[in-house]
């Protein structure tokens, strides 16, 4: 199976080692994909040790656990990478940017999530905030093709392709 973060990979070769525990994310490109990874895979325990000690706190795993099992990603890409190099060669290299649109199923709703997302390296890499971009979800008609590229009708889809799903590779990579 392709890998969830749409990277092209197989998942077993790019984010299942670093969800397993077996490797940690050595840049935030590698930290965001693993985490969206995580989302598709409700990997609970992964994100939320992924957090930032402070954010931890207001962000507890059964806020995560909620989102993660609500909805069904069906794709990701990244618009841009920031590694700050432009600053203090210290901060560039502890420091990272990551914009993303994650789209994913919500009920009968095609919703996305655009943010740009701010990663920390201290003892490894974590996730510290992001801005995130409203934006407004589209209604899925029972007769329109599922927005998952599995091809049915949205009515007889219940168990929709996530993204990297397909035996055709992912269906979104860097833009």
């Amino acid at each position: 199976m392709y890998c969830y973060c749409c990277s092209g990979k197989r998942f077993s070769n790019c984010c299942q080692p670093l969800l397993d525990g077996k490797v940690k994310a050595e840049s935030g490109i590698e930290l965001m994909r693993s985490r969206y990874s995580a989302y598709c895979h409700k990997a609970i325990d992964y994100l939320y040790a992924t957090n930032y000690p402070d954010l931890r706190k207001a962000n507890p795993k059964t806020q995560i656990a909620e989102f993660a099992t609500a909805v069904h990603f069906i794709g990701l890409t990244i618009t841009n990478i920031t590694s700050s190099s432009d600053i203090d060669n210290y901060i560039a290299a502890h420091k990272s940017q990551v914009s993303f649109v994650a789209s994913y199923i919500n009920g009968n709703k095609l919703e996305t999530l655009a943010e740009q997302s701010r990663f920390i390296l201290t003892d490894q890499w974590y996730y510290s905030d992001g801005d995130i971009a409203a934006t407004l979800p589209k209604t899925i008609g029972r007769n329109d093709k599922c927005p998952c590229g599995s091809g049915n009708k949205f009515k007889h889809c219940t168990l929709h392709m996530i993204s990297g799903n397909s035996e055709h590779g992912p269906r979104h990579t860097l833009a």
